[in-house]
């Protein structure tokens, strides 16, 4: 947990102040939205095999190369932010993309690997639970740091602007190495993938299973990536919302995101699936059209305190159901398809998230408003959400015809 916390605090930063940055360094939004969708771009193309690969594998190597990438990644994209070499920011992101996909794609498996089966929910909701202490602390940090603005050792004046922090950020990060070194991993359960026959490979998944649980992921994603990277220039293009303060933002949006993660176990296994995912975000979607209509009243005082409200209300019941999701998800196409599907959805939720760095790019180059493609977000994730109701009604099918046949 605390590596996967150290190696989250990077994206964080960028997630929280890296826009802003970039629109203070000459960057419209179109080409913020360009150099996003490479961070996308490596990992819509390397997760399946990966998925297929790491299948009756050790997962601990990949960790380490996460561990090792993200910085790199990191310190790479600030100097060519700064030194405006575009080819090495859009290659920095592809890196970045490619470490975060690493982490990503083998946690679920991990976690189903080596953890027993009555406590999967919480071990998976405690997973979930490191990217909102992730946000909860660089969002601290960023205002403290903000806060104090600037500090003179000797001759030295040393500013703490975005670029100073984030490469802080990037230095304590690499110490998520000295964490995954000494990890355990218990032997692979599933069969070796890559090794045996590549079509018989194929064919030993339940596609049918699988295509099925991919639809609502589908969805949810490609409305996401309209939203979540660029919230940020939303609130600062909008509202004049700097870096500091919408880092406070997104640190309150995630202690409470933090507070429903570990509650949402709890609550799944008292009201259910139903409640747990469906009305969670159905509210989630709600808060959404809120915060988006805000930007039609923004000349009214005290419009952007509601805006705020609505988004650090919107996130945690948004991510609560993110571990819901990804059990229910898992559980549904069963142990032999685990890691394929987590590589999967690491593909689509890239793939879902270049294409709408794409089409975010081509909206704000034609000036269409963040609050109509916020409501386009909302309309994918609505649809997306019933998807996820078919997908609950067949698990809880399948399995009164597990216990019927017991």
């Amino acid at each position: 947990m605390t590596a996967g916390l150290l190696i989250n605090i990077v994206s964080a930063g960028f997630i929280l102040i890296l826009n802003i940055y970039l629109r203070k360094e000459g960057y419209s939004d179109a080409q913020i939205a360009a150099f996003t969708s490479y961070r996308f771009l490596g990992v819509l193309v390397l997760a399946f095999p990966l998925g297929l690969f790491i299948k009756g594998k050790k997962l601990k190597p990949y960790f380490v190369l996460s561990a090792v990438l993200m910085p790199i990644a990191g310190f790479l994209m600030l100097t060519s932010v700064r030194q405006g070499n575009i080819q090495l920011i859009k290659s920095s992101f592809l890196l970045w993309g490619l470490g975060l996909m690493l982490l990503q794609v083998c946690t679920l498996p991990f976690i189903m690997r080596n953890t027993p089966e009555a406590i999967i929910p919480e071990a998976i909701s405690l997973s979930f639970s490191t990217w909102s202490f992730s946000l909860i602390f660089t969002g601290i940090f960023i205002a403290i740091l903000s806060a104090v603005g600037s500090f003179t050792l000797g001759q030295i004046h040393f500013p703490w602007e975005e670029y100073e922090i984030l490469m802080l950020l990037i230095v304590i990060s690499a110490f998520a190495i000295f964490f995954i070194l000494p990890l355990k991993e218990g032997p692979p359960r599933s069969a070796v993938g890559i090794g045996s026959h590549f079509k018989a490979l194929l064919l030993d998944y339940d596609w049918d299973k699988i295509l099925r649980a991919l639809i609502p992921t589908m969805l949810i994603a490609v409305g996401a990536g309209l939203m979540i990277p660029f919230v940020s220039l939303f609130f600062y293009s909008v509202f004049g919302i700097d870096s500091d303060q919408f880092s406070l933002i997104g640190s309150a949006a995630a202690g409470l995101g933090l507070i429903a993660s570990l509650l949402i176990p709890a609550i799944k296994r008292r009201y259910g699936y139903n409640i747990a995912i469906l009305l969670t975000q159905s509210l989630a979607v709600g808060f959404l059209v809120l915060m988006a209509l805000t930007q039609l009243f923004a000349a009214v005082t005290g419009v952007v305190f509601l805006a705020m409200a609505f988004y650090i209300i919107r996130q945690p019941l948004m991510h609560m159901a993110a571990p819901i999701t990804s059990e229910l998800t898992m559980n549904y196409v069963g142990e032999k398809n685990q890691e394929l599907i987590s590589a999967i959805n690491s593909s689509i939720w890239s793939a879902s998230w270049y294409i709408s760095a794409r089409i975010f790019q081509l909206m704000r180059s034609l000036d269409i408003d963040y609050y109509s493609i916020f409501l386009i977000t909302a309309g994918f994730y609505a649809v997306g959400i019933l998807m996820y109701y078919f997908i609950i009604k067949d698990y809880q099918t399948e399995l009164v015809r597990r216990l019927s046949l017991k």
